[in-house]
C-alpha cells in the first residue's frame, strides 16, 4: 500500500462464492489501517470498495455511481465528518448518496447531530464487522425499495415525463408549469394510452364530477395542454364520436 494517506486506493472486488453485488462504496477514513481492514471486508461481500484519507478528497471524488459513504473523519481539523456530510448534501451530484457515520464519538449529543446531518445510520467504534456489513446491506435494501416506490410514480413517453409523487412535468428534460386541472387531464391520458375519453368522463377526473363546468371549460384547459407540451402535444387527439386519449 501507498504510504500517501492522502491517495485513493482503487481495488476490484475478490471473488467470492457470494451472489456478486453492484454496489460501490466509498470509505472515507484517516486511519489507513482501518480504512484497508475495511475495504478486505466489504470485498469480500462482492462490492467495488474505494477508500480516501481527507474530506476534501473524498468531495473531489464523491458522485452519483457510489452507492454509499462509510464517513470518520471526526477528528480531522482540515474537513471532519459533518463537514463533509453538510457538503454532500449542498451537492446536487451526491444529494441523494446514502452515507453512514463510523467513528469513536459516540456521546448522545453527537448521534443526533449524525442523524440530523442526514446520515442514514451512526455506528460508534468499535463495532462488529459482521454488524456493519448488516447495517450498510439494511441501508442499501432500504434505498432500492424507496427507489422503486418513487420510480412507480412516474410515467414517461418518450422525453415527456410525469411524476405524480411531485406533481412535476418535464419535456426534454425541462420542467413545464402545468396547472393542476392540466396535470390531472395529463395524468389520465397518460394513464390510459390509446383510450379516448368523452368530455364528461375528463370533466369527472378533473374536476372531480363537478357537475358545473362546461364542456368548453375541457376543451379550453385541453388546448392550454396541448400548447405547454410543445411536439408532444399532437399526441392528444379528439377523435370525433370518441372524445380525447393520447395516441403514441
Amino acid at each position: 500500500m501507498s504510504s500517501d494517506r492522502n491517495t485513493l486506493i482503487h481495488h476490484m472486488p475478490y471473488e467470492t462464492s457470494q451472489a456478486r453485488q453492484t454496489e460501490r462504496l466509498l470509505i472515507a477514513d484517516e486511519d489507513q489501517m482501518a480504512c484497508e481492514l475495511l475495504q478486505y471486508k466489504f470485498q469480500t461481500e462482492g462490492y467495488v470498495v474505494d477508500i480516501c484519507h481527507s474530506g476534501a478528497k473524498a468531495l473531489s471524488i464523491l458522485n452519483s455511481d457510489y452507492n454509499l459513504v462509510l464517513i470518520d473523519l471526526m477528528g480531522s481539523s482540515e474537513m471532519d465528518g459533518f463537514q463533509l456530510a453538510s457538503k454532500m448534501r449542498r451537492n446536487p451530484d451526491t444529494f441523494n448518496v446514502p452515507f453512514i457515520f463510523v467513528t469513536k464519538r459516540a456521546n448522545e449529543d453527537d448521534i443526533v447531530s449524525g442523524l440530523d446531518a442526514g446520515a442514514d445510520d451512526y455506528i460508534p467504534k468499535p463495532f462488529s464487522a459482521r454488524e456493519l456489513v448488516a447495517r450498510v446491506k439494511s441501508v442499501l435494501r432500504r434505498r432500492k425499495m424507496m427507489s422503486k416506490r418513487r420510480m412507480s410514480n412516474i410515467m414517461r413517453f418518450e422525453e415527456l415525463e410525469m411524476d405524480l409523487g411531485t406533481g412535476i412535468v418535464k419535456v426534454n428534460g425541462e420542467t413545464i408549469s402545468l396547472s393542476r386541472t392540466e396535470f390531472l387531464i395529463l395524468a389520465m391520458f397518460m394513464r390510459h394510452r390509446n383510450q379516448f375519453f368523452d368530455r364528461a368522463e375528463i370533466r369527472n377526473e378533473a374536476w372531480e364530477e363537478d357537475d358545473n363546468v362546461s364542456e368548453r371549460a375541457v376543451d379550453t384547459n385541453i388546448s392550454r395542454l396541448r400548447k405547454k407540451l410543445g411536439d408532444y402535444g399532437k399526441n392528444i387527439i379528439n377523435r370525433q364520436g370518441h372524445g380525447y386519449g393520447f395516441l403514441e
